[in-house]
């Protein structure tokens, strides 16, 4: 087997045959083990019958030793005599004398080459020989009271032979346990798997374009589990991520339309008044001062159009704020006063927080031009959107408490808040309105008709432009509304 063969493996085969090659290898030891420790303990009840045997003839004149007791016919005794204890004689010079008669009537054959009987005589332990036929005996030397030397002998034939049926009993039992082992592994790893398998299945819907389909195993107690509830997870922020590209091209999609739309509206009139001057339209006089400041006002207005646009893919880009200590009461103030001379008739006061009585300086870290752009936009939209008659009012203070509101850009900084709020009592906007107000080029009511004049139009980028700048002061912005019941704007900025 190459390792190449082995890698184009299931995992399922791989288990099953990692786990039989295992228990295999065990079953293997084990009864290799019990094989060496069954040999030693029978050749050692051998080796203290020799000694026992030895012991008696060694004492005693030959022939006057007892025999060598038959065999039993026990478990042990095989049927046979070979595994008795078979008696020799020899003389002091190592000559063979006689064998001692077993209880059968046999005489034993000749044992086979023993050696020096005198130094095995003096060692008085068993040792281990082979006859002829390749048998294995047993043997024993005892020095005689009388001269000469006894040599007790025994095959271990029947030794071997429980030995061998041990092992082959053992590779017998071993083979089936195997063979149940590896069907059992088998529907068990199949049963473990079937998690994965349906992960396979559902990856396998997903690459074909279903990307709702999800893991169904997310149990939190097992590995698949836990690994299918990561595959959900990652499969719910990949499809968000889709979702929210898909959302943000078609944004920007529309943004592009309604910029194309908003800098072709000014282009038009101003191709108009110079084709209308070109064809004598327009002699001098009122009528071409007329159009020479209707030609102005649309250059402004795409003038000012193209300068948002450019402060948003600054903003966009994240460029590092210029941070200073600012004095929110003192811009809030500035604002006030630019917005009379803008609307003298309008009703604008500036105020304290609800629930506060004093109007106190609020100090930010911030960039002073943005906030006060943004003041100056958020007054601006009321100024836009409101009847001549409606009021403006610019709240200031600190505050811990959360209001009401429909809709949020950016995050509510942690802790205590500086707050601005921007309220007037115009006509209010629908829920479907107010949730996207903040929105590039978003107007809440496209078909009105609105007024010419950069000072007076705008482009529906002055909120976003807001929600930007107060995005990048770690702040957010918040409006509550409701048709027929004025807007309010809140700003959060933090304090630190």
């Amino acid at each position: 087997m190459t390792p190449r063969r082995w890698s184009h493996w299931t995992v399922r085969t791989r288990m099953v045959v990692m786990t039989v090659a295992i228990i295999a290898v065990a079953l293997t030891a084990a009864i290799g083990t019990a094989a060496v420790l069954l040999r030693g303990y029978l050749t050692e009840r051998v080796d203290r019958q020799l000694d026992e045997t030895a012991h008696f003839a060694a004492t005693r004149p030959p022939g006057d030793s007892p025999a060598p007791r038959p065999p039993t016919g026990g478990k042990g005794d095989a049927g046979h005599q070979l595994d008795v204890p078979r008696l020799y004689y020899y003389d002091a010079a190592g000559n063979y004398l006689f064998a001692q008669e077993s209880d059968f009537g046999e005489t034993p054959s000749a044992l086979p080459g023993i050696g020096d009987l005198a130094s095995h005589a003096a060692d008085g332990e068993p040792f281990t020989v082979s006859d002829e036929d390749g048998g294995t005996w047993r043997v024993e030397v005892a020095a005689n009271s009388g001269g000469g030397y006894s040599v007790v002998a025994m095959s271990l034939n029947g030794t071997d032979s429980t030995v061998t049926r041990l092992v082959l009993i053992g590779g017998g039992v071993s083979l089936l346990i195997l063979v149940l082992l590896a069907v059992g592994a088998s529907w068990i790893v199949r049963i473990g798997l079937r998690p994965l398998t349906r992960m396979e299945t559902t990856a396998a819907r997903i690459a074909d374009g279903d990307l709702d389909s999800r893991v169904p195993d997310t149990d939190p107690h097992t590995e698949t589990g836990r690994l299918g509830g990561a595959l959900n997870t990652m499969l719910s922020r990949i499809q968000q991520a889709l979702d929210d590209r898909a959302a943000s091209e078609a944004r920007l999609r529309q943004f592009l339309a309604d910029a194309s739309h908003e800098l072709r509206t000014p282009l038009t009139s101003i191709k108009g008044f110079a084709e209308l001057y070109r064809r004598g339209g327009a002699p001098p006089g009122p009528i071409l001062d007329d159009t020479i400041g209707r030609i102005e006002d649309e250059s402004a207005r795409m003038s000012l159009l193209v300068d948002d646009l450019m402060l948003l893919a600054s903003l966009d880009r994240q460029r590092p704020l210029d941070r200073r200590p600012v004095d929110l009461l003192a811009v809030a103030a500035d604002t006030v006063r630019d917005a009379h001379v803008r609307a003298p008739g309008r009703p604008i006061a500036l105020e304290p927080l609800r629930g506060q009585d004093i109007l106190e300086p609020v100090t930010v870290p911030g960039d002073e031009p943005r906030l006060r752009q943004v003041l100056a936009n958020l007054v601006a939209n009321a100024l836009r959107h409101t009847p001549p008659g409606a009021s403006i009012t610019i709240r200031l203070g600190e505050s811990t408490r959360d209001e009401s509101y429909v809709a949020e850009v950016g995050a509510r900084p942690d802790g205590p808040v500086a707050v601005i709020e921007v309220a007037d009592t115009g006509p209010g906007l629908a829920p479907e309105h107010a949730e996207r107000v903040f929105e590039r080029l978003y107007r809440a009511d496209p078909s009105r008709v609105r007024d010419h004049g950069a000072a007076a139009s705008g482009a529906g980028l002055g909120l976003s432009i807001v929600a930007a700048i107060v995005s990048g002061h770690g702040g957010c912005v918040r409006l509550d509304t409701a048709p027929g019941e004025g807007a309010t704007f809140r700003v959060l900025l933090p304090r630190d």
